[in-house]
């Protein structure tokens, strides 16, 4: 009996095993479970109901219909980031589920209640409030890049594409906006109810509808009505904008057409313009979705601005097909989507600036802030690894935006533009309302072309950083040199690592061309004349250290330059030399008045302006500050004077009223504020009465109150005048008050406007002001880890980059670097984040060692 029993112990321990069921997922949606659902998973249907109270405080209750085929009877977990009281009930096919519960974010749908073939889920819940960004005259849902759950319970991820049909009850003034044509629309009880046809085929994190009081405008295109839906309470702004909107949309459909050679794949257009929307815009199928501000733009707007505008359109337009019809299979591949919108943008708006050289708007609108990522100890490649979906608002940034571009262009320069093109439209074809990587599309393009793409590919997309670009004297013959390449940090990139690229260097106005494609070559010529210059360009890429003879040289002869393109090179190039810590800053600035004073060209003018703000406020010890400004300010302000061009007169005064710290400027401002001095052709927007007032305010102009009271006066717009409101505790000269109003943003509910709270945050951390905001640093790592659950995915960087923005000493630098130090187990996708937004007060406070 004694042997039996122990026979029999192993068998019953199996039996058992075999009938344990694995636990519901872990939090978030993780690869493996994505991949799993995957293969489970067919014609996808959701049908939402949701009814909107009048009052924004109250819930919204939903009601959602899910219908998918399996492929056989098992177990599947829906997301829903919620909690068990929002969860009321739970319909398998026809079997109620008794007190249905959310385990790990996730309902488990028992394969007992499932069956092979079409099965039906019914589910009453109560909305998550956390995507839907509720105001009392609107609200919109935003879920990229995984918060559809956090709101409604489905398959959060992008390779399980779904129809989404949408029914709304809402408040009688109202209006609603969703992926889908409308087709119903009945009033009832005071309220109204609409309905909206199911969409095409798309990914959760495209899923959009919103309902607020709407005005709505539209025009006809090929037999559609492209629709905008506003809230623009200035109708002369209005009026000056919309034309050109429309324009430029439409203008953008018929290229992508074109270019595709396939036709809008979605049947309806409309633009959502949201005041004080957190991104420039969303590209939701139906319903792309932009910040009111960036498309609706003040009275004389810089070159910049309308450049600005011009791209965003065309990218959220070329997102129709490049992510929303052919979508990346995971969010480790978003980059691939923003490659293309960017790309695209670039090739859309040229025609419609042909005054411009295009070269060197490409130059000024990637390069700069590629870099500004890239060459930090926090750079991230543009492939990135996830293996949780909650992490993906972390993959955004300065380099899937800007570098992407730049290595895409590299690409078009290898394949030929033909067969590049030839490759994009086979990829646009074979996926359509589906799903594809950066491997499928170099797939379609490798066929056209002899080069091996995919050692390109390795070390452009897949490696972090950028090469530093140098020469010397060959070991063996010191008549000869050799051009090298090297990892700017060694720690991030691989062993061996160099990127294949062409070199470029201008030399007696001769440009010598040098293919790149090992660590170092030998160069026939001799790049150590002062004369000579590294290209920043569309085919290299990189920090070209020059030598002191050719700084000495460039700095004296950039304004005396005649080309654009190359001065647009020289401004770049000489930055980077001096953030490598080779230039001082009183010749780099020495440099920057002079090439400012000069420039006529309004793209080289907005970025030499730029670099003069940072280095002036982070790079000169205050004492010389105030002994620089008096000189400063008058040039520059002389120059306001006689400009001719508004844009260019706009970017001076925007660049003059943040310089001036002298109280003979700053009441000339207060002046202008007040209406009692004006400069010709220049006007005063609600958003410049903002910047203005804020500007005097931090700098403590005696008269702030007053003029706070006149500019909340003067606003046009009621959403301007309660930004105002919302930043008036920042600008305050009672350090008590702006204490307060900063712990008032530990609480997830005051950070709802996150552009607002960036805006308020780069106040409180101003240059003038760090002394005391510096202890604001650690609680603002340590709320990091919550800034990326809550909030929008540019909203750590935005947290981030704002609170370190005006620091330049070496203590503000030791909290952040302590900070990592104390906590090893950090995740390492914010630690990235951290470095990458300290690497400007590093660079400031060690440059102000070294020459003061």
């Amino acid at each position: 009996m004694i042997k039996t029993y122990f026979f029999l112990l192993p068998l019953l321990f199996m039996v058992g095993c075999s009938t344990f069921e694995k636990p519901a997922p872990d939090n978030g949606v993780s690869q493996q479970l994505a991949k799993q659902r995957a293969g489970q998973i067919d014609k996808l249907n959701y049908h939402l109901s949701i009814v909107v109270p009048d009052d924004k405080d109250e819930p919204i209750d939903g009601m959602s219909k899910i219908q998918f085929e399996l492929s056989k009877a098992e177990n599947v977990f829906l997301d829903f980031k919620a909690s068990n009281e929002q969860l009321q009930q739970l319909i398998i096919n026809k079997d109620t589920v008794d007190s249905p519960s959310i385990i790990n974010e996730h309902i488990k749908l028992s394969k007992k209640h499932l069956v092979e073939g079409v099965n039906t889920i019914k589910i009453k819940f109560i909305l998550g409030d956390g995507a839907l960004n509720r105001n009392d005259d609107y609200f919109y849902a935003l879920f990229v890049p995984d918060r559809a759950r956090t709101a409604i319970p489905c398959f959060d991820q992008p390779d399980i594409k779904g129809r989404f049909a949408v029914k709304m009850e809402l408040p009688e003034s109202w209006t609603g906006i969703a992926n889908g044509e409308p087709t119903v629309t009945q009033k009832l009880n005071n309220r109204i109810i609409l309905e909206f046809a199911p969409s095409q085929p798309i990914s959760t994190y495209l899923w959009a509808f919103t309902a607020g009081t709407y005005q709505f405008d539209s025009v006809n295109w090929k037999g559609k009505k492209i629709g905008m839906f506003h809230m623009v309470d200035d109708t002369i702004k209005y009026q000056r904008n919309i034309d050109e909107v429309f324009r430029q949309t439409l203008a953008s459909l018929d290229w992508l057409e074109d270019f595709t050679a396939y036709d809008y794949p979605f049947e309806t257009y409309n633009l959502v313009a949201i005041p004080s929307f957190q991104f420039g815009g969303m590209e939701h199928p139906g319903a792309t979705y932009y910040r009111a501000e960036k498309i609706f733009l003040d009275e004389n707007p810089t070159r910049n601005e309308e450049l600005g505008r011009a791209n965003l359109i065309a990218h959220e337009t070329a997102h129709m097909w490049f992510g929303d019809l052919v979508t990346m299979p995971w969010f480790d591949e978003v980059w691939l989507k923003e490659v293309f919108a960017n790309f695209m943008a670039d090739k859309i708006t040229e025609p419609w600036f042909q005054d411009m050289n295009h070269q060197l708007r490409f130059l000024m609108a990637h390069f700069p802030p590629a870099y500004a990522v890239d060459r930090t100890a926090g750079a991230n490649p543009i492939g990135q690894k996830l293996k949780n979906l909650k992490n993906a608002g972390t993959l955004y940034g300065g380099i899937i935006y800007h570098k992407s571009p730049i290595v895409m262009k590299q690409l078009e320069n290898i394949a030929g533009t033909e067969n590049l093109q030839k490759g994009i439209r086979e990829y646009v074809a074979k996926n359509a309302y589906g799903n594809a990587s950066w491997n499928d599309l170099i797939a379609c393009i490798d066929k056209y072309t002899e080069t091996d793409l995919k050692v390109w590919s390795n070390a452009w997309v897949f490696e972090p950083g950028r090469p530093v670009l140098y020469f010397e004297p060959s070991e063996h013959d010191m008549q000869a040199w050799k051009l090298k390449q090297i990892p700017e940090h060694a720690n991030l990139a691989s062993t061996n690592t160099y990127w294949p690229q062409e070199v470029n260097i201008l030399q007696d106005a001769t440009h010598l061309q040098y293919q790149m494609y090992d660590a170092q070559i030998d160069i026939p010529d001799n790049p150590e004349k002062p004369n000579s210059l590294f290209f920043a360009d569309d085919a290299g890429y990189g920090l070209a250290r020059i030598t002191q003879l050719q700084q000495n040289y460039w700095l004296k002869e950039m304004a005396a330059t005649e080309d654009d393109l190359l001065r647009g090179r020289l401004a770049i190039n000489l930055y980077e030399n001096f953030l490598d810590g080779s230039i001082s800053p009183d010749a780099f600035i020495n440099y920057l008045k002079h090439a400012i004073l000069s420039e006529s060209n309004p793209i080289i003018l907005n970025q030499l302006s730029n670099q003069l703000q940072s280095t002036y406020w982070k790079f000169i010890p205050d004492d010389i500050r105030k002994t620089q400004a008096p000189l400063l300010e008058e040039e520059i302000y002389r120059r306001i004077l006689e400009e001719d061009q508004i844009a260019n007169k706009k970017t001076l005064f925007r660049l003059w009223s943040s310089i001036c710290v002298s109280r003979e400027a700053n009441d000339k401002i207060k002046d202008l504020l007040q209406g009692n001095q004006s400069i010709t052709g220049l006007t005063f927007s609600d958003n410049d009465l903002i910047r203005i007032v804020t500007q005097l305010s931090i700098k403590g102009h005696p008269e702030a109150k007053e003029l706070q009271t006149l500019v909340l006066q003067n606003l046009k717009s009621k959403h301007n005048k309660e930004k105002l409101e919302f930043l008036l505790p920042s600008l305050s000269n009672n350090q008590a008050e702006r204490d307060e109003f900063f712990l008032s943003l530990s609480q997830v509910e005051n950070r709802s406007k996150e552009g607002w709270v960036q805006n308020a945050l780069a106040n409180l951390h101003h240059p003038l002001r760090t002394e005391h905001s510096i202890h604001y640093l650690h609680t603002t790592l340590e709320l990091l880890e919550e800034i990326q659950l809550t909030g929008d995915i540019f909203f750590p960087i935005g947290w981030l980059g704002n609170s370190f923005s005006g620091h330049s000493s070496e203590n503000a630098y030791n909290v952040a670097n302590q900070f990592l130090i104390n906590n090893p187990n950090y995740p390492e996708h914010l630690k990235l984040k951290i470095l990458q937004n300290i690497d400007m007060t590093y660079r400031a406070y060690t440059i102000k060692d070294r020459y003061y």
